[in-house]
């Protein structure tokens, strides 16, 4: 595949409101909510916490690499995409004799932020929402390389997973997280290449445990290394099993 040059990148996690308060570790307690600013707030008033985490780091990475949020195409990838709206509308179907808020319902499907940010922006470019599990941001990283591969131009690609929510903490207890990352397929950044699977990577990034059951956390490492300005392999998939990794190039 063809090299793609990382543009600009997007980061937010309670405590951490962009990505240079993530990498310096300056945690702010009262970052609870993502802004999304570029959603109106009527509109963002029925949407989760998950959707605007998305939509907040989309904007980050849009803005990075000036690129027009009302055009660009959108990647968005999740392992559990929704899921405080979907147990909120399964607690209704047992406890309020199986009546469901239409409102919840329409927000509860996995491309709910797409549609949201869409709207929002008056966006009526590609969008596309991608569930892969635990490899949720390599696959999604995957199909934003192969449309650049096809189509050109620039992207953005964002991936997040918040909190679960009782019971399914009980199951997996992971902090939120979201990562956003525009792509492009020439003009500056660093340089993304020769991607391919390999059996083992060193890895950099210091992700906490708190975050590592997150489907974004394997992000934290190209996150990391772009900022650090890094050049080399840099892993692209969760620690267990097999690597997705991409050959980095800063400067060139």
């Amino acid at each position: 595949m063809k090299a793609v040059r990382v543009a600009g990148v997007g980061l937010w996690s309670p405590g951490f409101a962009d990505v240079k308060a993530w990498r310096e570790g300056r945690a702010d307690p009262e970052v609870i909510k993502p802004p999304c600013a570029l959603v109106g707030a009527r509109l963002r008033r029925g949407s989760s916490r998950f959707a605007n985490m998305l939509g907040e780091v989309v904007e980050q990475a849009a803005a990075a690499a000036s690129i027009d949020v009302t055009t660009v195409p959108t990647f968005y990838g999740s392992s559990l995409g929704e899921i405080e709206t979907m147990v909120t509308l399964l607690r209704m179907l047992y406890e309020e004799e199986g009546k469901l808020s239409p409102n919840r319902f329409k927000n509860s499907v996995h491309n709910a932020a797409s549609g949201l940010v869409s709207i929002g922006t008056q966006n009526t470019g590609f969008s596309t929402a991608i569930a892969g599990g635990a490899r949720s941001f390599e696959t999604t990283l995957l199909e934003a390389w192969a449309y650049l591969e096809d189509e050109g131009g620039a992207l953005v690609l964002a991936v997040a997973d918040d909190k679960p929510p009782e019971p399914l903490d009980t199951l997996d207890d992971h902090g939120a997280l979201a990562l956003a990352f525009a792509l492009a397929a020439d003009g500056a950044g660093p340089t993304l290449s020769n991607l391919r699977r390999v059996e083992t990577v060193e890895r950099f990034a210091d992700v906490p445990d708190a975050l590592r059951g997150n489907c974004a956390s394997p992000g934290l490492e190209l996150v990391a290394a772009v900022l650090d300005g890094r050049t080399g392999p840099v892993a692209l998939s969760p620690v267990d099993g097999p690597q997705m990794v991409a050959d980095l190039v800063v400067g060139a």
